[in-house]
């Protein structure tokens, strides 16, 4: 039994993703409890949600008021009968996630269901209870995730896994890219841009505009993630000329008009393209940079993603820090510490509105429509009230529920202008004709090389050996005689941390199956077992069982790839941060910050590296093709070599 709700700050669900037995067992207890439950339909997001609302009310309201009058809410509840509940909680929007699984996992989706949320909503979460196409979107990616996790040893470690392609694909593949945000540049007008390649789910090339910002490792995961769904949605598509069946009724159509594409979601058109607006990450901030994303096949599994930011990043940002603001009072107003609070709260309101109020002067004038204009006079109206009511409020004139009662007026104008421009996706239409053309150049300048992507999205390399395809032999060979020097070596993973590309042997887990050697659940529960290691503060492990030896390292480099040894109690500095993994927060950039408090963290390095060798393998020899595996993967994956320092 599993289920997901999402409450608003009314204690109202604006989002609910479940299974049948979660249905069923709601069912049982409705009757249990004489409540008619007819109306509860086993379907996600079919279910009349009145009665579930009421079953975890209390829950709800004790999580709100441990949050904002003591500052301990819930982290997790576990049962009885071996249900496990857990919280999170973003701007005021509690998240609820309930299942049989450990803690961990049901933590670690709930994250990552939080995360897609803000890329496809930013900060107003509620717009989920209106748009229908969204509330799919979110639930599709979902099942996306969930079924990568359970698949892809990149998704399981939340990162990007990297095609190992020779330096001649590879600079085709970077120049094809460079020309590609020149002409998102010349065509749109855009000169802050992204252009990537993904083969399936793996990483092929990157090429980012001079003067726009890096994209985070969050961010790459979710345009991952875009990307597999985008691939499969193209699939079940009906072919050009072929009247569409109702499985597409969300997707607005190619010739959609404005107005439509407001209330709809992504536009995913005859040939599998896909366009939509999302928000990534602004430093520290998720979902606070609005951008553009076309998302175009080039051949089958290899996908081009072009994106650029809209006009509206720095009202965006401010917005976020507004909202943040707000919600800091909307605290306060359920504490027994108003006075400090409000003035606290409205301290930080004060430089966030600035900020929104900033950036709309600089707008052009063109990018402020008559509804904008509008909503903007009603903020500086609602502003300037507020200012006055505080000023009466410190001469004792107004008390502390009238000034809260501005601030929640001042949310709602602020909802509205988030609307009406970041979240503005009627743009996009004008783009699509240039994105097209420019995937067509992408694609012409990649023909070469199509069928051998293709068979790299089925197998990256492996640990055995290989059919020799002629245009990539010398390729293949290098590879093979490279791992042949680790004698019992089974399997690796390598990541490197600092900008989260994992490499890794491809594995058949269902032909070897058969075989009775190495199977997917052994290298999952190796990883869970390292990351619960990891959470108590052990850096390096090594364990066995029947049939393997496992081992497991963490560690950390300067840019001159000499090792560094941790400034702080690793064990203690793990306490404070979240699991490992990077979709929800960073877990590794924080470790970083706080093993290393005094230096410069952009010059701190951190990897990870996974091995399965035989169980006959002597853990001298597992140790001694540990360091030679980290300080030479360079002549698999072409990055600086890392020596790993274990002891």
């Amino acid at each position: 039994m599993r289920c997901i709700l999402v409450f608003d700050h009314l204690n109202d669900i604006i989002f609910s993703k479940c299974d049948h037995k979660f249905v069923a067992h709601v069912k049982k207890l409705g009757s249990f409890q004489g409540v008619d439950t007819n109306g509860i339909e086993d379907g996600n997001g079919d279910m009349d949600l009145n009665f579930v609302i009421q079953l975890f009310s209390p829950i709800v309201t004790s999580q709100r008021i441990m949050n904002s009058q003591f500052g301990n809410s819930y982290t997790s509840i576990q049962c009885q009968d071996g249900l496990n509940i857990v919280f999170d909680e973003y701007l005021g929007f509690l998240f609820v996630h309930l299942g049989f699984r450990e803690i961990s996992w049901l933590k670690r989706v709930l994250g990552v269901c939080m995360s897609i949320m803000q890329h496809l909503c930013g900060p107003d979460i509620s717009v989920l209870k209106t748009n229908r196409s969204r509330y799919t979107l979110v639930e599709r990616l979902l099942d996306t995730w969930s079924t990568l996790a359970s698949e892809d040893q990149g998704f399981l470690l939340e990162a990007i896994e990297q095609l190992t392609v020779n330096p001649e694909l590879n600079s085709v593949a970077i120049k094809a890219l460079s020309d590609a945000t020149d002409r998102m540049k010349s065509m749109l007008d855009q000169p802050k841009s992204h252009a990537l390649l993904f083969v399936e789910n793996k990483f092929l090339a990157l090429y980012s505009s001079k003067s726009v910002r890096e994209l985070s490792a969050g961010d790459l995961l979710f345009l991952s993630l875009m990307s597999v769904w985008c691939q499969k949605e193209a699939s079940n598509l009906p072919k050009p000329g072929s009247r569409s069946d109702s499985s597409c009724s969300e997707f607005y159509s190619p010739d959609a008009s404005p107005k439509s594409l407001l209330e709809n979601g992504p536009l995913v058109d005859g040939s599998g393209s896909a366009s939509d607006l999302i928000l990534l990450s602004v430093d520290d901030k998720p979902a606070s940079s609005p951008n553009v994303m076309h998302i175009s096949p080039i051949a089958e599994g290899v996908t081009l993603i072009l994106l650029y930011q809209t006009v509206y990043e720095s009202l965006s940002v401010g917005l976020v820090d507004t909202f943040n603001a707000i919600h800091a009072l909307n605290v306060i107003s359920m504490s027994n510490s108003e006075i400090d609070g409000l003035k606290k709260g409205l301290e930080t309101l004060e430089p966030a509105s600035k900020k929104v109020f900033d950036a709309l002067k600089k707008l052009k004038s063109s990018d402020l429509s008559p509804k904008i204009d509008a909503s903007v006079k009603q903020l500086y109206s609602k502003w300037e009230t507020l200012k006055k009511q505080w000023s009466e409020h410190k001469r004792g004139a107004a008390n502390s529920t009238s000034i809260l009662s501005c601030c929640q007026n001042m949310s709602n104008t602020y909802k509205n202008l988030l609307r009406l421009t970041v979240l503005n996706r009627s743009s996009i239409p004008g783009s699509q004709a240039s994105a097209h053309v420019i995937r067509q150049k992408v694609s012409a300048s990649l023909t070469h090389f199509q069928s051998f992507l293709q068979a790299k999205a089925l197998r990256n390399f492996t640990l055995g050996s290989y059919p020799l395809l002629l245009r990539q032999k010398q390729e293949y060979l290098n590879i093979n005689k490279y791992l042949e020097g680790f004698p019992g070596l089974v399997h690796f993973i390598y990541v490197d941390r600092v900008n989260h590309r994992i490499i890794a042997p491809s594995y058949d887990f269902e032909v070897t199956k058969s075989e009775g050697n190495l199977t997917k659940n052994q290298v999952w529960s190796m990883v869970n077992l390292s990351q619960t290691h990891l959470q108590e503060g052990h850096l390096a492990i090594m364990w066995r069982d029947q049939s393997f030896c496992y081992a497991y390292y963490l560690w950390f480099e300067d840019l001159s790839g000499t090792p560094l040894q941790p400034k702080v109690s690793v064990p203690q500095a793990v306490k404070m941060l979240p699991l490992p993994g990077v979709i929800s927060t960073d877990f590794y950039r924080r470790l970083i910050e706080i093993c290393f408090p005094r230096m410069t963290h952009s010059k701190i390095r951190c990897f990870e590296l996974y091995c399965i060798h035989l169980g006959v393998a002597t853990s001298s020899c597992v140790l001694e093709h540990s360091h030679r595996l980290a300080s030479t993967i360079c002549e698999v994956s072409g990055v600086p070599s890392n020596p790993l320092d274990i002891l």
